[in-house]
């Protein structure tokens, strides 16, 4: 809401200034005020028929003075301040405008008092003859005010070109090349890992896979039973026995059975 009130308050100050300027300017242009007269188109009486035709000659009046060739003939250097001439509505009145400058005012109304005979000398070599009449109903009027420069009409044209040059302006760079972007929230992104060449990787131990320790099962002692009958017996020569030899018993055999099981011998 903020921008749109300041492009309002911006636009509005491009048009006020612009129309400043443009009232500054006209003040400096020449004025130009208008001089008018009234033609009256009556018939003549001859033919009788003309007075029925009275409606279309005030047309015609009015086409015969804004032609280029009546114009050249007769209106001289004030050619270029003729503003036109046209049909008073409802009326036989024919109204002709000049813009002239204050200097030449009066040359103005002596031109346009002539009008009326010009107009019938061409109308009579038109028609052949003069079925109508052009007379002036009054003297020639001068507007109280210059019409040349408009200071209204330019000064409004200045406002409505300020307010187009400052569109065109913020169209083309405030609201293009200076905008500031909008913030957005920033996406932190994790940083990517560096990649590093497999001949750079330092090399790594080779892991030995490690199997689980199976608990060591203790040898239990074999407990001594009776010594079977097919025990082998090693085929010697038999010694000589000695004064203290005996022969060793069951209990013995047995003992040293067992303690030969468990490693003592």
């Amino acid at each position: 809401m903020s921008n749109f009130k300041k492009f309002i308050s911006n636009a509005l100050l491009a048009g006020a200034t612009a129309a400043l300027v443009a009232f500054g300017v006209s003040l400096l242009l020449p004025r130009k005020w208008q001089v008018s007269g009234k033609i009256v188109v009556f018939p003549s009486g001859k033919p009788v028929s003309a007075s029925q035709n009275l409606s279309e000659e005030v047309g015609n009046t009015a086409w015969i003075i804004n032609s280029d060739t009546f114009q050249e003939n007769n209106f001289g250097d004030f050619i270029s301040d003729f503003s036109g001439a046209e049909v008073v509505k409802n009326s036989s009145l024919v109204l002709m405008k000049f813009r002239s400058s204050q200097a030449d005012i009066q040359a103005v109304e002596d031109l346009i008092v002539k009008i009326p005979s010009e107009v019938n000398d061409y109308a009579r070599d038109l028609y052949d003859g003069s079925p109508f009449k052009y007379k002036m109903i009054a003297d020639p009027e001068v507007s109280a005010n210059y019409i040349k420069p408009d200071l209204r009409k330019n000064s409004a044209w200045g406002f409505a070109g300020g307010l187009i040059l400052y569109l065109i302006y913020w169209l083309a760079f405030e609201d293009f090349l200076f905008r500031k972007p909008k913030a957005e929230e920033r996406i932190v992104e994790p940083e990517a890992e560096e990649v590093v060449p497999e001949e750079m990787k330092p090399e790594q131990p080779a892991t030995i896979e490690e199997k689980p320790a199976v608990p060591e099962e203790k040898a239990e002692p074999i407990s001594a039973g009776p010594a079977p009958d097919n025990l082998p017996i090693t085929e010697e020569k038999p010694a000589v026995p000695s004064p203290n030899f005996h022969e060793p018993t069951d209990e013995e055999v047995k003992e040293r059975l067992n303690r030969l099981m468990r490693g003592e011998l």
